[in-house]
């Protein structure tokens, strides 16, 4: 039988676990001031009434009214038990020492978290290979001259090489591994049923993570001149999935969240020359196109990506197919793209510019993708060439069509300007454009009315020119300027409830707070709640503090000891009114007033009101007379004390 969870393993996993991470995977969330705001995860909700403050790590829905924390949001959307709940988040955060407090785990379970444990091994094994072996003396070489990496650089990301004595089949073998875990980690070549050697031999290789650090796959580059494959992922798997996963997003995730624009780039060696110079938000695809799973990933952790693709044509397919999906994906998102110079990527402009002139591209270079897409109609054109220059305009139209009014006017003089065409002119067949195209094209469906596919990208072929879908680049978009008011937790509707119950609320949060007003009003003779739930959640709290022993009053903690949807919904409702006040005597004296004298008051007149109702039925006249009379009477003698 498995031991009972310590409460202190119980606030380790709390205090590690991210809310904002957790929902995020189940609904798309946007920072909203100091709160996240997204539709709600356990109903539809067409219009967004569900926050998470990650302050306080404590959610809730305006509409459907659930709250929780961390354990409470995975046991209503798994279906966990606390404890599961408790020790999946453990696992997902890499906390150690758990296992005892684990029942028995499923062979599902088992035979995963052994795959799992292979990959990191493999990436230790290979990671000490590169940097402490002869073996690995020139692959180190290559990263260090060629590549101009530094040990620190090389070990933060893990990079490793793969000799070709089948290392890690050895160390497999010898620590007993099992035979069908170490086929389904996709790690060996498999020959007529049986293991042969490694994937990876004689090659660098850059582990793929998940966004929480998990090992899930790796990427090799051949040292072999002459080996045509000069790049080999994973192959595709339940753990590996090029097209849902993001290389260094586990790194670079915090930084997104905290402000730094999503810069999505080409390649491994492109991101980290992009960290080096100071870029936290990098992240690559994987030898595919942007996918729909990439965009909605990146869009539940910010509203800006920066699309920074090679300068050369397939670097500008790439960009043009990527930013209608964007926009189609996640319409609130703010697109930038940056176009390096001389078609360089950005891992050479570091190696032969320096990192400060990547930084300053990085930092200074960033288009709209209006400007960006006009500068890409421009290519491999003579616009003094009178049918160039017809062209180009026809390219612009549909690029103007989906731009802010504002765009459209400093495009056209601009256009007007540099070519000596007449603005007049331009505006006019510009007009005639949107009266030909009065409904404008549909975001991310080509002309058949059909979405391009997610990926547009062969390994052997390269860019495929057949996937770009004949769509306007810029449909869909919703620009900054023309947004609505954004929701605010504060702003969020409120509940109506009475005079006494929010002196209620007030004075219990003013109790919590406060142990000199919790000891005053506790002195008073005869007192309690009028409403039952908050005489229980202060007789809770009162237990809870007992046995945490905390000063500061944590929201997370105290909802976790509660576990009582109904009161939980109390608890967040209180906090949100009344969290961020002081607790003041002077204004708790005032809330006891109000319950011992209001509460009875209105208690009275309910009564009253139901016999007076019960009387206009049976149509008892002398009875209602009476009965009003009392009220009247009632209120007088309320009103003048």
């Amino acid at each position: 039988m498995a031991e009972r969870i310590p409460q202190q393993v119980i606030d380790e996993v709390r205090s590690q676990t991210n809310l904002v991470d957790l929902v995020s995977q189940y609904t798309q969330l946007v920072k909203r001031g100091r709160e996240w705001n997204g539709s709600c995860p356990f109903h539809e909700d067409r219009r967004p009434s569900f926050f998470v403050d990650d302050k306080k790590q404590v959610f809730h829905c305006f509409s459907c009214g659930r709250s929780g924390t961390v354990f409470s949001f995975l046991m209503e959307k798994e279906g966990y038990t606390y404890p599961q709940a408790v020790l999946k988040l453990a696992e997902d955060e890499g906390i150690s020492g758990i296992e005892k407090y684990q029942g028995q785990p499923s062979a599902r379970q088992e035979k995963f978290q052994k795959i799992y444990e292979l990959y990191n091994a493999a990436q230790k094994l290979y990671t000490h290979i590169l940097l402490n072996t002869t073996a690995g003396e020139q692959a180190l070489s290559y990263l260090k001259d060629d590549r101009q990496l530094d040990e620190e650089t090389i070990k933060k990301y893990g990079l490793g090489f793969v000799p070709s004595n089948n290392v890690l089949l050895s160390y497999a073998r010898e620590h007993n591994i099992d035979e069908k875990v170490m086929a389904e980690a996709e790690l060996f070549i498999d020959r007529d049923g049986e293991l042969v050697r490694d994937r990876f031999n004689n090659r660098v290789v850059w582990p793929i993570k998940s966004d929480r650090g998990q090992v899930l796959g790796f990427s090799g580059r051949s040292l072999d001149p002459d080996n045509p494959a000069k790049y080999m992922n994973s192959p595709e798997s339940p753990f590996f999935n090029k097209g849902k996963l993001l290389y260094n997003l586990d790194l670079a995730k915090g930084n997104i969240r905290s402000g730094q624009p999503a810069m999505i780039f080409e390649g491994f060696m492109d991101v980290i020359s992009a960290a080096m110079a100071g870029a936290g938000g990098a992240v690559a695809t994987m030898g595919t196109a942007l996918t729909e799973d990439h965009v909605k990933t990146l869009a539940k952790l910010t509203d800006k990506i920066t699309l920074v693709y090679d300068g050369d044509a397939p670097g500008q397919k790439a960009a043009k197919r990527s930013i209608p999906l964007i926009r189609s994906v996640a319409p609130q998102v703010e697109i930038g793209v940056i176009s390096l110079a001389d078609n360089r990527d950005p891992d050479e402009v570091r190696r032969e510019l320096g990192l400060p002139a990547l930084k300053q591209a990085l930092e200074q270079s960033t288009q709209t993708p209006t400007e960006y897409l006009i500068n890409a109609a421009k290519q491999d054109k003579n616009l003094q060439n009178q049918a160039q220059y017809l062209d180009f305009l026809k390219e612009v139209w549909p690029i103007l069509t989906s731009a802010t009014a504002v765009e459209q006017d400093y495009f056209l003089k601009k256009i007007a300007e540099d070519y000596g065409s007449s603005l007049e002119a331009l505006q006019s067949e510009f007009s005639d454009y949107k009266n030909q195209h009065p409904n404008g094209p549909q975001a991310g469906a080509n002309s058949k009315g059909q979405q391009p596919p997610a990926s547009g990208y062969s390994a052997d072929n390269g860019w495929d020119d057949s996937y770009i879908p004949d769509i306007d680049p810029l449909a869909g978009r919703n620009d900054f300027t023309s947004r609505t008011v954004e929701p605010n937790w504060q702003d969020a509707p409120k509940p109506k409830i009475s005079r006494v119950e929010k002196a209620e609320q007030g004075l219990l949060m003013a109790m919590i707070k406060s142990p000199a007003i919790r000891d005053y009003v506790q002195q008073q003779p005869n007192f309690s709640f009028v409403h039952p739930e908050y005489q229980l959640l202060l007789l809770l709290y009162e237990a809870f503090s007992q046995e945490q022993g905390a000063s500061d009053f944590d929201l997370a903690a105290f909802m976790d000891y509660v576990q009582k949807p109904e009161l939980n919904q109390k608890m967040m409702a209180i906090d949100r009114e009344f969290g961020t006040l002081e607790a003041q005597m002077d204004a708790a004296k005032d809330y006891l007033q109000v319950i011992i004298n209001v509460a009875p008051y209105e208690s009275q007149v309910a009564t009253l009101q139901q016999k007076i109702a019960q009387a206009k039925n049976q149509h008892d006249d002398a009875a209602l007379i009476s009965l009003m009379t009392e009220l009247i009477n009632l209120k007088k003698e309320h009103f003048q004390q």
